[in-house]
């Protein structure tokens, strides 16, 4: 997928990142309505993640993210334990265990709260840092916001085409 939004940070892409994370809960709910559990439970195809599975993935990514953006606010350039958002965090909190409509509303939920800093950082506050253990490079919450907006578009394109595929 080719990325949509400049690494640079500019009011104009700050907007971009900000519009593309405030739109994931409709779109996932919108890619959901008026199916059925079990078929949200089945995978795609052999071998490929379900719909439930994605929402999964795509809770304990933002998760993780979130986490990353809060330190960077609250601590100067702190260090952002290596923990794996499938292996480790998605293992032990298993939310792939819960139904799909919880799954969103949660999504949702998190989502608000995420957006309501977002929406209320300064240009200074986006730039912030934080560093990830055996990197050199620091990731700014523009970053790390841009970074999970791009990872959610592409699941988000994905799922509509499987989705469109099959039903």
């Amino acid at each position: 997928m080719k990325k949509s939004i400049p690494t640079t940070q500019t009011q104009a892409t700050i907007d971009r990142v900000l519009a593309l994370l405030a739109g994931t809960p409709d779109r996932l709910d919108s890619l959901s309505r008026g199916l059925p559990e079990d078929e949200l439970r089945r995978p795609f195809a052999p071998g490929e993640r379900s719909f439930a599975a994605v929402v999964a993935h795509l809770i304990n990514t933002e998760a993780r993210s979130n986490e990353a953006i809060v330190l960077a606010l609250t601590l100067r350039e702190p260090l952002r334990p290596k923990i794996h958002a499938e292996r480790d965090y998605g293992r032990l909190l298993r939310h792939d265990l819960m139904l799909v409509a919880d799954m969103l509303a949660y999504a949702r939920f998190r989502r608000t709260a995420l957006l309501r800093v977002l929406r209320g950082l300064a240009p200074e506050q986006w730039a912030r840092v934080v560093r990830e253990e055996g990197k050199a490079r620091r990731e700014s919450v523009y970053w790390l916001a841009r970074a999970l907006a791009l990872h959610e578009e592409e699941h988000l394109m994905e799922l509509q085409g499987k989705i469109g595929a099959r039903f």
